[in-house]
């Protein structure tokens, strides 16, 4: 299995994604936002 490593815009770790905690109405709906790309997420 290879693994990926998904950035979040968030100063928090975690080991799972947890959607309760996201919001609704967001630009897609309710959902958690990621990308491989550390330097998007700083941003």
């Amino acid at each position: 299995m290879n693994d990926i490593m998904l950035y979040h815009g968030s100063n928090q770790n975690f080991e799972y994604v947890d959607l309760t905690k996201s919001r609704d109405k967001r630009d897609y709906g309710r959902g958690f936002y990621m990308t491989t790309l550390r330097e998007q997420a700083a941003r």
